[in-house]
């Protein structure tokens, strides 16, 4: 897979946006943008760009994150109290299930957010900032 599109139209590369959430490369495709479960590399083996820029670039995932799995669970407490009532042991249903939500949101939530940070330009090759990381 060759390199995308200019940053211009890469609001409207929905496959990179679906991609990046399967644990690709936004910039190039590549799988492998995870390095553990919820990790991201520090550069695609690929096309070289670089992930995170700076520290506390991943709180905006993390915010929609619990966000999403907020209103999951305000849907899931709606379903249940209409369908059972207000039940003994429904706080610690609605506990585990806020925390499994959380659990398996996150991955997902991090690699949209890689792909909006990818999108927005923030995540570059570092020849394209004229400087080079280590």
């Amino acid at each position: 897979m060759s390199e995308r599109a200019p940053a211009s139209s890469r609001w409207r590369d929905l496959g990179a946006m679906w991609g990046a959430m399967l644990g690709r490369c936004p910039n190039c495709g590549a799988p492998g943008a995870f390095a553990t479960l919820w990790s991201v590399r520090p550069t695609c083996a690929r096309c070289g760009v670089r992930f995170e820029r700076e520290s506390g670039s991943w709180l905006g995932s993390w915010v929609f994150t619990y966000v999403a799995a907020t209103m999951l669970l305000l849907v899931l407490a709606l379903v249940l109290i209409l369908n059972y009532g207000l039940f003994e042991g429904l706080e610690w249903v609605l506990a585990g299930a806020g925390t499994l939500f959380v659990v398996v949101l996150y991955r997902p939530v991090k690699g949209w957010w890689l792909w909006w940070q990818w999108a927005a330009g923030f995540v570059t090759r570092d020849d394209e900032h004229g400087k080079t990381r280590t």
